[in-house]
């Protein structure tokens, strides 16, 4: 398997004329090679591809990555490629577009030819195999496990915080590795921020309570929200704007499929809640990749009209309508493209529960 992923991109750089790469993000790193340390960097070249660590990881490498040789050094890591490189007569080299400016001034003056190479990893790591996607499911079951035990703490007068670090807790009793961020709990007008963190506001009758949480297993992440309401007085708009929401996220659940760009996808979520009326409401991308990062490819936005829907790619559908001063809803869900469409992957219903 992690062969086969060296291999594609061996074949990605053959089609752009290039004979080595330079490999310096760590989770592109893990991907090709199954290293879960901290610290190293990859040299794909067409003889040998060596794995350069220091010593902390030295007994580490040795037994998570057999698909290339390892290298320990306690020199500066462009020491050591330029010395290694001398040996081979490796004179030109690509590297990553997110390497470390340092690191490309130093390269320079060691290599005739120092070129960048964007994307090569990423857009591998964005078509997920059988093996990725079962432990994307596994995140995906022990996140909504989480959520379901704390469901019933969600109640007026408890506070954003309190809840957040209750679901933080539930998280990791559940088996998740790591958490891709603090989970988001938000209510009333704080409901209408997107990315807000949880506060001490106590929740309150009529309330809007939005919560995006997700968690890591085996390396690779889930993400999630869903939206719910606090029995009150005058929430009918409320209940209207989830309703557009969910509308949104099923179109586009159902209308995507392989072959479609970016902006295609997204903007069948975006004509339900713009036909609605509220499209100014909904500032933000209807998706993103998900797997060994929270945030990958594929873009599912209006800015991204390059990307295309592929089989095998998982990303999340989140539209979301956030109105200053009333609240705001989101639903997000996982699919992966199967068979030419998208399958939702997440589990638990997207209806609005009244709490």
């Amino acid at each position: 398997m992690l062969a086969e992923r060296i291999l594609r991109l061996k074949g990605e750089l053959r089609k752009k004329r290039k004979k080595t790469f330079f490999v310096t993000d760590i989770i592109n790193i893990r991907y090709l090679t199954g290293f879960t340390g901290s610290y190293a960097y990859l040299l794909i070249s067409e003889k040998e591809d060596v794995l350069f660590t220091d010593f902390r990881y030295k007994e580490q490498a040795a037994r998570e990555v057999s698909v290339c040789r390892s290298e320990v050094t306690n020199k500066d890591i462009t020491g050591a490629l330029a010395k290694y490189a001398k040996r081979r007569g490796i004179k030109a080299l690509s590297v990553q577009d997110s390497i470390v400016y340092s690191h490309y001034k130093a390269l320079s003056k060691h290599f005739s030819e120092v070129s960048v190479l964007s994307g090569a990893v990423e857009g591998l790591r964005a078509v997920k195999d059988a093996s990725e996607l079962e432990l994307i499911k596994q995140a995906i079951q022990k996140a909504e496990d989480a959520l379901l035990r704390i469901k019933g703490y969600i109640k007026t007068g408890v506070t954003e915080r309190s809840i957040s670090l209750r679901l933080e807790d539930a998280l990791r009793q559940c088996g998740v590795d790591k958490l891709p961020f603090y989970p988001i709990v938000a209510s009333g007008q704080n409901s209408a921020l997107p990315h807000i963190k949880p506060t001490q506001k106590k929740l309150e009758k009529g309330d809007l309570v939005v919560i995006d949480w997700g968690g890591e297993s085996g390396g690779y992440f889930s993400d999630m929200t869903r939206t719910f309401l606090v029995k009150g007085p005058d929430v009918e708009k409320k209940k209207e704007i989830h309703d557009i929401v969910l509308r949104a996220n099923t179109s586009a659940i159902e209308g995507a499929r392989a072959g479609l760009t970016g902006v295609q996808t997204d903007a069948i979520a975006r004509k339900v809640i713009k036909e609605a009326g509220l499209g100014q409401y909904f500032g933000h991308g209807t998706g993103h990749g998900v797997g060994l990062e929270v945030h990958e490819r594929p873009r599912i936005s209006a800015k991204a009209p390059k990307v295309v829907v592929s089989e095998g790619m998982v990303f999340t559908v989140e539209p979301g309508i956030y109105i200053p001063g009333l609240g705001g809803v989101r639903i997000e869900d996982m699919v992966v493209v199967s068979n030419g469409r998208t399958q939702r992957i997440t589990t638990l219903p997207g209806n609005l529960e009244i709490i």
